[in-house]
C-alpha cells in the first residue's frame, strides 16, 4: 500500500537533497566577498577560486615571488584579479586573502564548515513544485494539496538543517505538515470506544447501519466489527437489509455462521427497512448488544436508493452510520460523499481495499474535505484485516526516516 506515492516522495528528497549537497548556485553573500578593498569585483569562478586558495594555501613556506609567477599565468587576462600594471606582492597577498573569504563563505553557506544550513529558495520551490504534482497524481485532494504545500514550504524555509543529514531534515518537515492534514481524520473515540459508552448509558442495541456505493466491501467490513466485537466481549446480529441482491442475502448468511452470530433476514426484493427493523427488536428480545444493518450498494445518483436510505434511518433509527468507501476509488469518493450526507447523517468513514491501492492519496484527504473522521482502513480479505486510523501509520508509510 502507498507504494507508487511513497517511492514518488522519496525521489522528490532525494532530488532537493543532492541540490543542496552540490552547493548551487551560489548564494549572494558569497558573490559579495570576492569584491576587493577598492570595491573591483573578482570574475574568477567558484571552481577557480578553490583551485587558487589550494595553491597557494600549499605554497604558504615559499617564497611570495614565486607563489605571484604561477598563479598570474593561470589567470586568464579577462578574468585576472587586478590589472596587470598592479600585480606586485601586496595586491597579490590581498588577492589570496579575498579568494579564501570568497571560498569560507561560499562553502560555510552551504554547509561544509557549518553544522546548520538554509535550504535554496529556488530548491524549495521545484522540490514543492514536484511533489505537488505527485500528490495530485496519487489522489490527494486539489484542495489539500495546495493548503500541504504552502505550509511546507513555510515550514522548509524556516528551519535551519544538518549539514550531512538533510535528507532527515526535509523528511521530518513532512510529516509534522502530513500530520496537521491527518490528524482531522482521527476519531475523537474509536469505534469500539463509542459503541460501549452507548451501553453504558443504556442505549441497547446500538445500531450501525452502514453505507456506500457497489463493490465497496459493505459486508465484508460489517463482518470484520462483528469480529472485533466478539472479540471485545459484545453480541451482535446481522440484518441481511440488501435486498436487492440474492446473494446478498447469502453473503450475510455465509458470514454470520463463520463468526458465530445470529442473522435476521428476509426474501429477496423484501421492504430492507422492515428486516431492519426487525433485526432491532430480534435484539431487545434476546438482549443482543449491537445491530448491524447491511444495506444494499448505491450509487450517489441513484436518488430513488438515496431515498430508501432515508426510510431506513426513520425506521431503524440507527446511533452510528458508517460510510464504506474504497480508496481506490480516487477523488470521487469525497463526492460521493457529500451527496450521501444530502440525504442521510454520516458519522464516520471506513475505508477499504488500501492494500490494492499503491497511490493511497484518499487517505491524505478524505477527512480534510468530507470533515467526517476515518474509523478503519480495510487491508485484506481476513476478518483481522482492519487497522484502526492512526496518523502515524499513514505518515510511517509514506515517509520514510
Amino acid at each position: 500500500m502507498f507504494d507508487s506515492l511513497r517511492k514518488k516522495i522519496s525521489d522528490a528528497i532525494s532530488s532537493i537533497v543532492k541540490s543542496e549537497e552540490k552547493g548551487e548556485p551560489i548564494p549572494e553573500a558569497a558573490q559579495e566577498a570576492t569584491q576587493d578593498m577598492h570595491g573591483e569585483a573578482v570574475e574568477s569562478t567558484v571552481e577557480e577560486s578553490i583551485d587558487l586558495d589550494k595553491d597557494l594555501s600549499d605554497a604558504e613556506d615559499k617564497t611570495v615571488g614565486q607563489n605571484v609567477e604561477t598563479e598570474v599565468t593561470k589567470i586568464k587576462p579577462e578574468t585576472a584579479v587586478y590589472r596587470e600594471e598592479k600585480k606586485d606582492e601586496e595586491k597579490i597577498a590581498e588577492s589570496r586573502k579575498n579568494e579564501k573569504i570568497r571560498l569560507s563563505l561560499s562553502t560555510k553557506l552551504k554547509g561544509a564548515f557549518s553544522k546548520q544550513i538554509s535550504l535554496n529558495q529556488s530548491d524549495i520551490d521545484n522540490f514543492t513544485d514536484e511533489l505537488m504534482l505527485t500528490m495530485l497524481q496519487s489522489d490527494v485532494s486539489y484542495s489539500t494539496t495546495e493548503k500541504f504545500i504552502s505550509s511546507l514550504k513555510n515550514s522548509l524555509a524556516d528551519t535551519k538543517f544538518e549539514s550531512r543529514n538533510i535528507r532527515t531534515g526535509i523528511s521530518e518537515c513532512m510529516k509534522t505538515e502530513l500530520e496537521k492534514i491527518l490528524e482531522k481524520g482521527k476519531p475523537k473515540e474509536q469505534l469500539l470506544q463509542i459503541v460501549k459508552a452507548k451501553l453504558s448509558e443504556g442505549m441497547k442495541p446500538v445500531t450501525i447501519m452502514f453505507l456506500g456505493p457497489n463493490g465497496t466491501g459493505k459486508t465484508t467490513t460489517m463482518a470484520k466489527i462483528a469480529h472485533m466485537f466478539k472479540n471485545n466481549g459484545l453480541s451482535s446480529v446481522f440484518s441481511a437489509s440488501d435486498t436487492f441482491r440474492a446473494a446478498a442475502i447469502e453473503q450475510t448468511s455465509f458470514h454470520a455462521s463463520k463468526i458465530g452470530i445470529p442473522v435476521v433476514k428476509g426474501n429477496y426484493g423484501a421492504d430492507p427497512a422492515s428486516v431492519a427493523f426487525d433485526a432491532v427488536e430480534f435484539a431487545k428480545a434476546h438482549s443482543i448488544d449491537v445491530v448491524l444493518v447491511d444495506t444494499a450498494g448505491r450509487q450517489e445518483t441513484n436518488k430513488n436508493l438515496l431515498n430508501e436510505i432515508k426510510k431506513m434511518e426513520r425506521v431503524a433509527k440507527p446511533d452510528i452510520t458508517i460510510y464504506v468507501g474504497e480508496s481506490t476509488a480516487g477523488n470521487r469518493i469525497a463526492e460521493q460523499i457529500a451527496e450521501f450526507i444530502k440525504y442521510v447523517k454520516v458519522d464516520g468513514i471506513i475505508l477499504t481495499k488500501l492494500d490494492c491501492d499503491a497511490k493511497g492519496g484518499n487517505a491524505i484527504s478524505i477527512s480534510d474535505v468530507t470533515g467526517l473522521p476515518i474509523f478503519f482502513f480495510g487491508t485484506g480479505e481476513s476478518y483481522d484485516a482492519l487497522v484502526p486510523f492512526d496518523p502515524s501509520f499513514v505518515i510511517g508509510a509514506l515517509v520514510s526516516n
